[in-house]
């Protein structure tokens, strides 16, 4: 018999387990937001030290579980600036701790996002897309966002909404760029002790659910049109915002 996670009660667990379960949803139809999602449900039982690295992990096992089904829609060129992009803005975010609260721009690039989204959702767009300079610049904002505040995702997920991208592209070049930075990341918490037995243990009853909450979102997604897609993503983007700004005031 397995070991309970972090040494939960019955009805702790159970509300962990719905947490993940609508995480991986949002994972499985729109490619992100499963982090925030899980983090957010997961700290109100644990303590967040304990779910960050179960949702780094579940988010590299949901990327290799949905590759199969998105490899061939993943826009490569893109998905490589921003990853490059990244790469050198999450230091930039990391030494922007030195000089302000993380709380503080939590809530900054949460309240950006929370009224860029509702900016589009009156149906604002560009009218051509952006060039690879600006993609890499979108992506050193992320990793800088990243960094700071580990809300890296959502400017990606709101850059590729304005860009109007086909809703396939988005899903999976957000699946596959999670990849590379999760598999980065995991692998530090990993060799510093973050990731423990304790991860392992939890990893183990989360799967079952992960696989299952992905099917569903994948099953949506499969029957979603682009506008509706679009007005999922940018709801999902509201309600991030929202628990990012929840956070940065100590509600959750």
């Amino acid at each position: 018999m397995l070991e309970i996670p972090f040494g939960l009660e019955p009805g702790a667990l159970a509300l962990l387990a719905l947490g993940l379960l609508v995480a991986s949803y949002a994972r499985g139809y729109s490619g992100f937001g499963f982090s925030a999602l899980l983090v957010a449900s997961g700290s109100i039982v644990t303590d967040p030290a304990n779910v960050v690295p179960l949702a780094i992990s579940l988010e590299v096992v949901a990327s290799i579980v949905m590759a199969v089904s998105v490899w061939r829609s993943v826009a490569w060129k893109q998905v490589g600036l921003l990853v490059a992009g990244a790469f050198i803005g999450n230091p930039a975010g990391v030494a922007l701790l030195l000089f302000l609260a993380a709380d503080t721009l939590r809530l900054g690039i949460s309240a950006f996002i929370f009224c860029a989204s509702l900016v589009l959702l009156s149906g604002w767009h560009l009218t051509r897309p952006v060039g690879a300079p600006a993609t890499f610049v979108v992506g050193i904002g992320s990793g800088v966002a990243n960094g700071a505040t580990a809300l890296g995702g959502l400017p990606l997920a709101l850059f590729m909404t304005v860009n109007r991208q086909d809703p396939a592209q988005v899903r999976a070049s957000l699946i596959a760029y999670f990849f590379v930075t999760d598999a980065y990341a995991g692998t530090l918490m990993a060799t510093q002790g973050i990731l423990n037995a304790q991860t392992l243990v939890a990893i183990a009853w989360a799967v079952p659910i992960l696989f299952g909450g992905i099917w569903l979102g994948s099953r949506s997604f499969a029957a979603a049109t682009p506008e509706g897609f679009r007005r999922v993503v940018l709801g999902l983007l509201i309600v991030l915002s929202l628990l990012g700004a929840a956070k940065a005031f100590g509600v959750i």
